[in-house]
């Protein structure tokens, strides 16, 4: 059994996680700091029904 009162495992686990959390917020900032620079087209004019298109004429398929 292990004796160490400090238990490095578990100091290292949090480690990792500290990093891995603090990379994970680094990531999501730069994200967004890149969706607010534009790098999506002005021209293209905006579809309130989120580009979906009534069908013309009404046809029925069957399966």
């Amino acid at each position: 059994m292990d004796e160490d009162p400090e238990h490095p495992g578990v100091i290292a686990g949090g480690l990792v996680g500290l990093v891995f959390a603090v990379f994970l917020v680094a990531f999501m900032l730069y994200r967004m700091k890149k969706k607010d620079e534009g790098s999506y087209s002005l021209d293209e004019p905006k579809q309130s029904n989120g580009g979906y298109q009534k069908p013309h004429k009404q046809e029925e398929f069957y399966a």
